[in-house]
């Protein structure tokens, strides 16, 4: 699937080395060689078609090649925003459900719908640091974890944005999916075993 991605002359522009839009990067595991991955801008693809009004899309779809035709499949929105009340949960599904529905499943259908290849996992990913935490934990769960104490106690729900986002389902491939929301450099791209 990598290689096949990579000589895709439709998708040879939109190839990228990083994982880094609107400031915001998302980690890859150092043992993961350019022969293993293969990084795909997809809204600078929507884009290059000229379109007057071209879908929205998420910013990268990460294939990684984890052995003997299996793969994990990274969908990545990045955002650059200061508040979670900056974040339109309506727009990022919409970019989910346009991507996996037409860039995946229509345009590009021949690859990440062939039989041949199949999907360990398929993660679909918000990355921000809308609630300012990079720095303060380590990872989102982390900060979930201290924020739903601080619930209980405080009666407040500060994690509306979270729960917004996961509420609805994707279905890709046969698996059910959901957005995950995480802070930069997380996640980090890696084989699952």
């Amino acid at each position: 699937m990598i290689q096949k991605i990579k000589n895709c002359k439709e998708l040879i522009p939109y190839l990228k080395n990083i994982i880094e839009d609107e400031g915001i990067e998302v980690g890859i595991d150092d043992s993961l060689t350019p022969e293993k991955l293969v990084i795909i801008k997809t809204d600078d693809y929507y884009n290059g078609l000229h379109l007057s009004f071209p879908p929205k899309s998420i910013d990268f779809v990460v294939a990684v090649d984890c052995a003997c035709d299996w793969y994990v499949l990274y969908l990545l929105e990045l955002k650059n925003v200061n508040s979670p009340k900056k974040l339109s949960v309506k727009d990022i599904h919409e970019k989910f459900e346009n991507t996996i529905c037409d860039f995946l499943s229509q345009r590009f259908g021949e690859i990440f719908m062939a039989s041949q290849y199949k999907y360990k996992d398929i993660k679909l990913y918000l990355v921000s640091d809308a609630y300012g935490l990079k720095g303060k934990y380590s990872t989102y769960e982390e900060y979930k974890k201290i924020q739903n104490k601080r619930q209980r106690i405080q009666g407040r729900d500060s994690l509306r944005v979270d729960f917004n986002l996961g509420s609805k389902l994707f279905k890709f491939r046969g698996k059910i999916i959901r957005i995950s929301y995480d802070i930069p450099p997380n996640p980090i791209v890696r084989r699952i075993p």
